[in-house]
């Protein structure tokens, strides 16, 4: 039996599973003591509007698409939305828009393709998809095999199930109010303690060099490549092992870092230099391999304040409804 058919009336046939799919709710918050990520998105803000724009409560559980090439049939009446930068969205074969709520009928087919900008996409249903969770979360975690459909990315044949929907109000965000992905503004690092234990040399360069995104990254860290940091030799190998936040920016003895992210270890033992700030690691996590990357110091004030700002746009902004003539009709 596909994995997920016993939950509910209705669903999602998956025709393709994409080439890396999972389901992410908020995250799995409080489990630190077990060694549990948290997981969740790893772009929050399009997960957010993809949500918001079903109507639904923020952490409810959407899918999380990495790259494209998802395929899935609806067997009963739903609302959707895709959101992520460059998605691309058809339906029953046509071009549709994304960052805008559809109701579809039984029987539509839903593929998402490969964008030329971004790597991760979320679809979400009114409703949100209903997944028993584990660990108080949904979020699928590969590594430790928890949440989603058996702790695994979707397969061809599994059931997604939902509660059908036959609310025939859709929403869209305008364009010139969807977020942007800044490729070209540095990513802000709030320093450490650590960074008194390193070469001034080695802090020099990190804040000077440019680096690219490796295709060594995954949900768990982003590597990058480039000329390795000066002085790593230097670092003391002996530091203690302490709890990881997602962002932290750790140096290997390779000399060049590593970002780690939803997916991360809960401790390490690598010095770090800093902590990329929040808003910067979803912008990083839609970063195409090759991408070139910087690095620049921001103050705990400043953080916040950039933090403060994405959140109240996102809070401030209202989806305008479709007129009813662009609708699509439920059958």
């Amino acid at each position: 039996m596909p994995r997920g058919r016993i939950v509910s009336k209705g669903g999602f046939q998956v025709v393709r599973p994409g080439y890396h799919t999972l389901l992410q709710d908020g995250g799995r918050r409080g489990h630190f003591r077990l060694g549990l990520s948290v997981g969740g998105p790893m772009d929050r803000l399009s997960f957010l509007w993809a949500n918001r724009l079903c109507g639904n409560r923020s952490d409810a559980t959407a899918l999380e698409i990495t790259l494209g090439n998802l395929e899935l049939r609806a067997t009963a009446p739903i609302q959707i939305a895709v959101t992520g930068p460059g998605a691309t969205l058809s339906i029953d074969g046509a071009l549709a828009d994304t960052w805008r709520s559809h109701n579809i009928s039984p029987g539509t087919t839903l593929y998402i393709a490969a964008a030329a900008q971004g790597v991760r996409h979320y679809l979400a249903v009114r409703g949100g998809f209903q997944i028993t969770p584990m660990f108080s979360s949904t979020s699928t975690i590969t590594r430790e095999g928890i949440g989603g459909l058996n702790g695994a990315a979707l397969s061809a044949g599994d059931f997604l199930p939902f509660v059908p929907c036959s609310d025939e109000r859709e929403f869209l965000l305008p364009l010139e109010k969807r977020p942007i992905l800044d490729e070209n503004t540095p990513l802000r690092v709030l320093p450490g303690w650590q960074r008194r234990e390193l070469p001034r040399e080695l802090k020099r360069a990190f804040f000077n060099s440019v680096f690219r995104v490796s295709a060594n990254a995954n949900r768990m860290g982003f590597r990058v490549e480039g000329v390795p940091l000066p002085g790593i030799e230097a670092i003391s190998t002996n530091m203690v092992s302490e709890g990881i936040v997602s962002g932290a920016i750790q140096l290997t003895p390779d000399g060049l870092p590593i970002i780690m992210l939803c997916d991360h270890q809960t401790i390490g033992g690598y010095p770090k230099i800093g902590t990329l700030i929040t808003p910067d690691c979803w912008r990083l996590a839609q970063l195409q391999a090759g991408s070139a990357i910087r690095f620049a110091p921001v103050t705990a004030h400043g953080a916040q304040m950039i933090y403060r700002k994405v959140m109240r746009h996102y809070e401030a902004t209202c989806p305008s409804p479709v007129h009813p003539s662009s609708q699509r009709t439920l059958k």
